[in-house]
Parts: C-alpha cells; sequence; structure tokens
C-alpha cells in the first residue's frame, strides 16, 4: 500500500513540474492531457490488476468480521484498572482520612470490562484508634462495594 501511496503521489508532482514547464500553445495542452492519462492510469493500476486476476480480494478473516486486538483491550483496560484504583485510594483517603493501596482484578467478556474484585489494603490508620478499626473497616468496605457494586471487596490490614 506504501509504494502504491508512492507511486501516485510521484505521478502527480512529476505531472505538475511538467506542466509548470511545458509552453502555452496546442502542443502544451496536448501533453498535458497526457499527463493526465498517465496519473489516471497510475491511480487505476490496483484495479487493472483485481481485473486480470478474475476475483475480489478476501480482507481480513474473510467472514465479514472484524477481529480486535486483544492485547490493546488488554492494556487499555489495565490502565482503566488503574485509575479506577487510584479513584479509589483518592477517594478512601479524602473521606476517612486514612492511608491505603488498592488493587481491582477484572477481566473482560465480549469486550466489556468487568472488576471482579477490589482489593484494598489499609496502611495507617492515621488518627483512628484501635476501637475504631472495625468501624472504619466497614465503612471503607460499604465505599468500596458503592463504586464497584458487582466486585468482591477485600480489606486487609
Amino acid at each position: 500500500m506504501q509504494a502504491y501511496i508512492w507511486a501516485v503521489c510521484g505521478a502527480v508532482i512529476i505531472s505538475a513540474l511538467a506542466s509548470i514547464l511545458l509552453p502555452e500553445g496546442k502542443t502544451g495542452k496536448f501533453i498535458n492531457g497526457i499527463l493526465k492519462l498517465f496519473c489516471l492510469s497510475v491511480m487505476l493500476t490496483p484495479l487493472f490488476a483485481i481485473l486480470a486476476a478474475g476475483e475480489l480480494p478476501q480482507g481480513g478473516n474473510g467472514s465479514g468480521q472484524t477481529e480486535l486486538d486483544s492485547g490493546f483491550i488488554e492494556y487499555m483496560f489495565g490502565r482503566r484498572a488503574e485509575a479506577d484504583a487510584e479513584a479509589l485510594d483518592t477517594a478512601i483517603e479524602s473521606e476517612f482520612s486514612i492511608a491505603v493501596s488498592a488493587e481491582i482484578l477484572w477481566d473482560y467478556a465480549e469486550y466489556a470490562y468487568n472488576v471482579t474484585d477490589v482489593n484494598i489494603k489499609i496502611e495507617n490508620f492515621g488518627m483512628y484508634g484501635d476501637d475504631e478499626h472495625i468501624f472504619i473497616i466497614g465503612r471503607v468496605e460499604s465505599r468500596a462495594k458503592e463504586m464497584f457494586p458487582d466486585a468482591e471487596v477485600n480489606i486487609y490490614e
């Protein structure tokens, strides 16, 4: 495809340069018409090849459906999971004033992003004492379930 594009660009540039240098009059018009036919023939070269072969080329897998790049989908959903984990960290840290580290496990079915597990590690309870740990853990769990209702939430200390 790249060679075809270069060929078309080259034909157009040669034609443009030649038309600049051509003299005015009947000879210039005749040569300009020849150059236009030359450009047209270069552009139609793939069509001539298809007609000579006698059949149309099949693109892709031939089934009429396009396959998606699963590596790219995994990369993008991985980036989305990282962004969701950062958003969860920020929400919990700002709401409860504790230091956490969240990890989001995901999968995709039919090219849809599904969060399966949310793992939250509480690194520092901050100003909360020993008696309030269980209460804070319950509130953090409910906040995570609000953000990801279909996921299983696990909290570690």
